[in-house]
């Protein structure tokens, strides 16, 4: 029962008036004893503790009491035990020497930056394994595109005309990096909102390592599209052939597959 997890319990009347203050017990058993023994009915087997006190002040819809329990509690030693302790806690914690502060008290967060970036890392990675429809759809739009656009200008010639095929090529190929940022901007807007109502008042992590979490988190995925859209494009265009003859065919592939994973990533806005 929820209840029970409960260790103590301050209980207001209309008003503000305090009804009761103190342990609750294994069982609600303190609780209900202190009721039980100041005038209200018995608890049964098996009766919510929280219903039940409600009812026994005639909070609870329906119920009536004509037991004064503010006034019940002000004269109880319940309350006086309550005072003693705030008096002990006074008199003592007074001429308790004050610890030193440590420099760490005076930081900005409580975590040192690569734990919040360990963590933010792996929360996003949850995030995208729980939601693949995003790395899905991210896929079949990149392959789709890179195939389409490789075959539209496929063996492009090394003529002036063929020259101006592979330029448009590229050019096209550019033209995803939109299409990715509307499909990304979903998630981000979500995670951004929860950070800025939520983690960023409560000086969880900085906004950098929020940047740089969701910014990591995608280079494995980017990767993986540049390589996928590399092949289904570079090579049904046939780039490599105007760089046969100045033997620049490896420098011409790997500037391409840097060109692949620049148009298969997207940059985030900033949170701020």
């Amino acid at each position: 029962m929820l209840f029970q997890r409960f260790d103590r319990l301050l209980f207001l009347a209309k008003g503000g008036r305090t009804v009761y203050f103190g342990e609750v017990g294994e069982n609600s058993s303190t609780l209900t004893s202190y009721f039980e023994r100041n005038g209200g009915h018995a608890i049964t087997d098996g009766e919510n503790p929280a219903e039940w006190m409600l009812d026994v002040i005639g909070a609870a819809p329906g119920s009536h009491s004509d037991i004064d329990w503010p006034a019940v509690w002000n004269d109880s030693p319940e309350k006086q035990a309550v005072v003693n302790h705030l008096e002990e806690l006074k008199s003592t914690l007074s001429v308790k020497p004050k610890p030193e502060a440590s420099p760490v008290e005076y930081k900005e967060f409580a975590a040192p930056t690569m734990v919040q970036l360990k963590e933010c890392m792996l929360r996003v990675f949850s995030q995208y394994w729980r939601t693949p429809s995003y790395i899905y759809f991210k896929i079949i739009l990149s392959i789709l595109t890179a195939l389409y656009n490789g075959f539209s200008f496929s063996h492009a010639k090394n003529t002036q005309q063929g020259l101006q095929n592979q330029m448009f090529s590229i050019f096209m190929l550019i033209t995803i990096f939109g299409n990715l940022v509307q499909q990304i901007m979903p998630n981000f807007v979500t995670q951004r909102a929860i950070y800025e109502v939520r983690e960023r008042p409560s000086k969880m992590y900085s906004w950098r390592v929020f940047m740089a979490s969701n910014i990591l988190v995608k280079l494995p995925w980017n990767f993986l599209l540049a390589l996928l859209m590399f092949f289904c494009w570079y090579y049904p265009v046939g780039l490599y052939r105007n760089a046969e003859p100045t033997d620049a065919v490896n420098e011409r592939g790997a500037m391409m597959f840097l060109f692949s994973s620049s148009s298969s990533g997207s940059h985030q806005p900033s949170p701020i």
